[in-house]
């Protein structure tokens, strides 16, 4: 029993330490890992949902959300939250840069038009990660993104390598130049996306051997599934080996409430556990 209580102690303790010593965002909230993750230069607002006796208290799941215009709603019921309950993992919800909701901004760029793929927010993304190793020091990072936000953690798997442990992509865009096409063309459209880098020309730098996985709905008709099967043959061109897990019947929205996505997502802690 003293052993035990020695280590929540020491742990509880390490925790307080690298709060106390992360510093402060812009706006002049703490970088305390739980409202804020950043640099004095740049924060994201997150939201951390705590999991009831965890199954897996070594492994910190983080959620990136979609393209939604530059706002965003961090509902108690969110996806964040019903992913890290089913996985039993702690779960942090990380608001995109640039994007705006009612915890306040984070720092980046964005628009209605979500041509946000930058070189510069992805830095701000990865330093936020760098600060959340800090904020919970020893535990393995695993980074899931859906759809847009998808795309921004292929973006940093290949920039950043040492930003998370494990990377779950869910409904990539990640040949943007051809998803873009399609998006226009099935919308009677025209115009491209000016800003954005694509993942899938940034496949050479992620590093062989990196944990990373690929989902998408089999009835997906915004993010089709061959965007995701053309970035995952590119990978494994690469040297990852890797593939596509499809989640049956589900489309771009309903994925991120799949069996498929919890399974996987289960999978990804348990190894990272080990």
């Amino acid at each position: 029993m003293r052993s035990l209580f020695s280590f929540v102690f020491l742990e509880l303790v390490l925790v307080t330490a690298a709060h106390a010593q992360a510093g402060t965002c812009p706006d002049g909230k703490p970088i305390d890992g739980v409202a804020r993750a950043g640099s004095s230069q740049h924060c994201l607002v997150i939201r951390r949902y705590e999991v009831p006796a965890p199954k897996w208290p070594q492994v910190v799941l983080i959620y990136l959300h979609g393209d939604n215009g530059g706002t965003i709603d961090w509902p108690a019921n969110s996806t964040a939250l019903a992913l890290g309950s089913a996985v039993g993992a702690t779960t942090i919800g990380v608001q995109r840069p640039g994007y705006r909701s009612e915890l306040g901004t984070s720092d980046g760029q964005t628009s209605i038009q979500d041509d946000d793929y930058t070189s510069g927010n992805v830095e701000i993304l990865a330093d936020a990660l760098k600060s959340l190793r800090v904020s919970y020091p020893g535990k393995r990072l695993l980074l899931v993104g859906h759809s847009g936000g998808a795309a921004m953690a292929a973006l940093v798997a290949g920039r950043f390598p040492s930003a998370a442990d494990g990377y779950l992509l869910v409904g990539c865009p990640c040949d943007v130049d051809r998803w873009r096409e399609w998006r226009n063309s099935s919308a009677g459209k025209s115009g491209r996306w000016s800003k954005s880098l694509s993942p899938i020309r940034e496949v050479a730098k992620i590093a062989p051997g990196t944990y990373l996985r690929v989902l998408v709905g089999d009835k997906d008709d915004n993010t089709l599934p061959k965007f995701s099967e053309a970035y995952v043959a590119a990978l494994r061109e690469s040297g990852n080996d890797t593939t596509v897990v499809y989640a049956a019947g589900s489309n771009h929205g309903t994925v991120r409430r799949s069996p498929e996505l919890h399974k996987l997502a289960i999978e990804m802690a348990e190894k990272l556990s080990r």
